[in-house]
């Protein structure tokens, strides 16, 4: 590390311009509900600072490093709190046909009692996530081309819910061809991932009156979830103006959870305790992901995406969940100066019973709805203000319902 980071000084003051680029942007703002609470709602203002640190410069003709950052202070009622992001990805061109690429991307933030399925909805946690992946590129033909990576992803969470803490190994391999010269080509996906949950409890047992009420094994750090994606995709541009995707494929999962589960009775009395299992069968899912976009003018472009999907849960009780998210995005340059851009996703998630790992068998879904416009002015090369509102709602039929609505006005300072 002293040495990369003496050739990146060494390159840095040697270079006649230099690669820094520092965008500073401060929001005020207002929200109805900053937990977003199911039940009461805490109304308050908001203080955000956000300042981007981008770098990029070459070590050797063969070399190059790209440094991102972002800093983030958040100030309101609880409190303030700083959440540091950064990305780093160093290329080295071994020869003209391979590429070889190393990236680290860091970020953190905080996640309400609601996102994570806790039953204070009024509680706000802190999260970091820390990936890292090498990669390969190929070129095998003036067609073909071919890719490889290898990543250790780990999440972490405060220790109230570090039942969410999961660390991730995945490796992927993908076969590109060009079908039509800079207008077509068709890709050959595979992605193996294993995702293991690192603090899921080894026990917990309710009784009631001697009778146990709800009495859960589970394999504590050993619980695991395996998934296989094997996909085929096309990207097309039809014109100027349109431009098209479409990947389509099935996800083979495999959970690995207790296959003992004891639910209600009485153990000593087979007759009164039912014992349910969870489902630790593979299980095939859909993968489909679709994108467009529309630029009937330089000044306009128009872009929507949807995505049907099987992953690892977000929710501690299940092992999985299937989610599908519609997006739409709209930006347009009014003026020379002003800027406007709106976004609107729905994300519908469904969590099913042999995705369920507390043996219940119970199911749930969850729909999710954010709308957001934003309005940019551009002063002069460097000033920029700014002004957006935002909408967002979540309705579940297990954990209640909550909206949100947020104002906030701000000023952006770019450096190059």
């Amino acid at each position: 590390m002293p040495v990369l980071i003496g050739l990146i000084a060494g390159q840095i003051f040697a270079a006649g311009e230099r690669p820094f680029k520092v965008v500073n942007t401060v929001r005020v703002g207002y929200s109805d509900n900053l937990y977003r609470s199911t039940s009461t709602k805490e109304a308050g203002s908001f203080v955000t600072d956000i300042i981007d640190l981008s770098f990029r410069a070459a070590l050797s003709d063969r070399t190059d490093v790209m440094v991102k950052s972002q800093l983030t202070l958040l100030d309101d009622s609880s409190g303030s709190d700083f959440y540091p992001n950064l990305y780093m990805m160093l290329n080295h061109s071994v020869s003209p046909r391979l590429l070889l690429r190393l990236s680290e991307y860091y970020r953190s933030g905080e996640k309400s009692g609601s996102d994570v399925h806790q039953s204070d909805k009024n509680a706000r946690y802190n999260y970091f996530n820390n990936r890292i992946e090498g990669s390969a590129d190929y070129v095998l033909t003036g067609k073909d081309r071919l890719s490889g990576s290898l990543s250790h992803d780990i999440l972490r969470h405060d220790e109230a819910i570090n039942e969410n803490d999961t660390t991730t190994v995945g490796a992927g391999a993908s076969w590109s061809r060009e079908l039509s010269p800079q207008r077509t080509y068709a890709t050959l996906n595979l992605r193996q991932s294993n995702v293991t949950y690192d603090n899921r409890p080894k026990n917990s047992t309710s009784v009631t009156n001697g009778i146990y009420t709800n009495s859960v094994t589970y394999l504590g750090d050993s619980a695991s979830y395996d998934q296989t994606d094997i996909s085929v995709g096309l990207n097309h541009t039809f014109n100027q103006q349109w431009q098209g995707s479409v990947e389509v494929g099935v996800a083979n999962v495999t959970p690995n959870f207790s296959d003992s589960i004891s639910g209600f009775g009485n153990p000593t009395n087979s007759s009164t305790f039912v014992t349910n299992k969870v489902d630790n069968n593979s299980q095939l899912n859909p993968i489909l992901r679709m994108g467009l976009v529309y630029s009937p003018s330089p000044r306009t472009r128009l872009t929507g995406d949807l995505a049907l999907s099987h992953k690892a849960s977000d929710d501690t009780g299940y092992g999985g969940q299937d989610t599908t998210e519609l997006a739409f995005g709209a930006q347009h340059d009014l003026t020379a100066k002003l800027m406007a851009k709106a976004t609107v996703r729905f994300a519908n998630t469904k969590y099913d019973a042999q995705d369920n790992t507390t043996g219940s068998k119970a199911e749930k879904t969850e729909d999710r709805m954010d709308a957001e416009l934003r309005l940019t002015y551009k002063l002069n090369r460097m000033h920029f203000l700014e002004a957006g509102v935002k909408h967002s709602e979540k309705s579940s039929d297990a954990d209640g319902d909550w909206t949100e609505n947020r104002m906030d006005v701000g000023w952006r300072v770019e450096l190059n």
